[in-house]
Parts: structure tokens; C-alpha cells; sequence
């Protein structure tokens, strides 16, 4: 609250440029148009499915990938190479592959989105796969579960509270790729909103999609944290 009174207050009296950074008091009020005209409204939509759609699809892969180099080392060291070349590539170096591949829009945006969400998934599967330690694996086998029976019912639970903390961090990340991705290749969408309120000269509208940015995120978030309650329920800090 106190930095937003020091912006209204260095913006009112010029001390900030106004046209570049407008007074709080008029981005809410443009934030409350655009939302009571439903124009925001929409945009807000699009980067949303984007957003959930790339993190679901890349969120998946890098599970499934993480967790099945951890579990199986004799895979995981034949995907090594492959993984420490991809996993520090900017995902905006591929959009120019992705318009080729997929043109503008929806599908550009959500292979990009999964693309960088994947990878913290993948860190926190692999890290997960090994939370089940030598002395649980070895009771199991003792009691008689074979190998897959290990893997689904000790192994894949031990590592869930890892891979939903590494998924948390992903659905960030999708949707910061999603909205940079609008702004380099979409017609529409909060990137492109607020790419194409710059250039108008519009920071009142500008503002006012950032802040829509970090109400879908925080909105995001708060819906995966009561998601993840429900499923680590069964554990004892019960998915805090």
C-alpha cells in the first residue's frame, strides 16, 4: 500500500513522467472500464486457456520425463545430453520455429508455454523419484510388490509433493511465456493488449493490462494451491 501511495504521490506531482507512468488512481479506473466494458475481459480468457493449455501439456511432459529418468538411470543417462541441451534454451528462441510449424495464435503459444513450464516439472520428478529412500523400496520388496508395484504405489507418491511444487512454479512460468509469446506473435491476448497499448502511446491501458497479468497469475496460483490440498491431503503437512 505504501508504494502504491508513493507512485500516485510521484506521479501527481510530476516527479515521475505521468505519460510514461500515470498515476495509480487512473490505471484502476482504466483497469475498471476495461473490465465493466468486458474488452479486458476476453483478452484475459485467451491468455488464460493459453496459459492453462501449455502448462497441462508441458506440466504432463516433464513429469512423466523427469520421473522416468530418476526411476530408470539407464534411460536417464541416454536422455542426459538431450535434456542439459534443451533445458537452458530460451522458449522465445522458438518461436520463430513455431510459426513455421503451427502460424500465429493458440497453438504457437501453448507449444511455446509448455515448451519452458516442462522443465521445472521435470527437475522437480526427477528429484521426486528418488524421495522414496533405499530402506522404503527395500520393505516393499520385502512384502512381496514387484518392480511396477513399487514404482505406482511407493515411488510415484513419495515424489508428489515434489512434482506439485515444481508444477506450481511451471503454471508461473507458462503464463509469463504465454503473455510474452502474444506479444511477439498473436493478434490478441494480454501480451499483445499490452504491446499494442504501448505503441499507442496509452499507458493508462498499458498499466492496466500488467496488472490483469498479475491478477490471472495470482488467480492461477490460488486455484493450483487448493487443488494441490485436496491431493496431498493424505500427507502429513496436508498440501501446505
Amino acid at each position: 500500500m505504501l508504494l502504491l501511495l508513493l507512485w500516485e504521490s510521484l506521479s501527481r506531482l510530476a516527479i515521475l513522467p505521468p505519460d510514461a507512468v500515470p498515476p495509480v488512481s487512473a490505471v484502476l479506473l482504466e483497469l475498471g472500464r476495461l473490465l465493466g466494458s468486458g474488452e479486458l475481459v476476453g483478452q484475459v480468457g485467451l491468455t488464460a486457456g493459453r496459459a492453462v493449455a501449455g502448462f497441462a501439456v508441458g506440466g504432463c511432459c516433464g513429469v512423466v520425463l523427469g520421473f522416468a529418468c530418476g526411476v530408470f538411470p539407464g534411460f536417464g543417462r541416454a536422455m542426459r545430453m538431450t535434456v542439459e541441451f534443451l533445458r537452458p534454451m530460451p522458449s522465445v528462441a522458438l518461436i520463430p520455429i513455431g510459426i513455421l510449424f503451427l502460424g500465429l495464435g493458440f497453438g504457437l503459444c501453448v507449444a511455446v508455454a509448455g515448451f519452458a513450464c516442462s522443465w521445472p516439472a521435470y527437475v522437480a520428478a526427477l528429484a521426486g523419484a528418488d524421495a522414496a529412500g533405499a530402506e522404503l523400496r527395500d520393505t516393499a520388496r520385502v512384502y512381496g510388490l514387484g518392480r511396477w508395484e513399487r514404482i505406482v504405489f511407493v515411488r510415484a507418491p513419495a515424489a508428489l509433493p515434489q512434482v506439485m511444487a515444481g508444477l506450481r512454479t511451471g503454471l508461473a512460468v507458462a503464463v509469463a511465456v504465454a503473455v510474452t509469446t502474444e506479444m511477439a506473435a498473436a493478434p490478441d491476448g494480454l501480451g499483445s493488449f499490452i504491446l499494442e497499448s504501448s505503441l499507442a502511446g496509452r499507458p493508462e491501458r498499458l498499466y492496466a493490462g500488467i496488472v490483469a497479468v498479475g491478477l490471472l497469475g495470482a488467480g492461477l496460483n490460488a486455484a493450483f494451491v487448493a487443488g494441490r490440498r485436496l491431493v496431498l491431503a493424505w500427507t502429513p503437512a496436508g498440501g501446505r
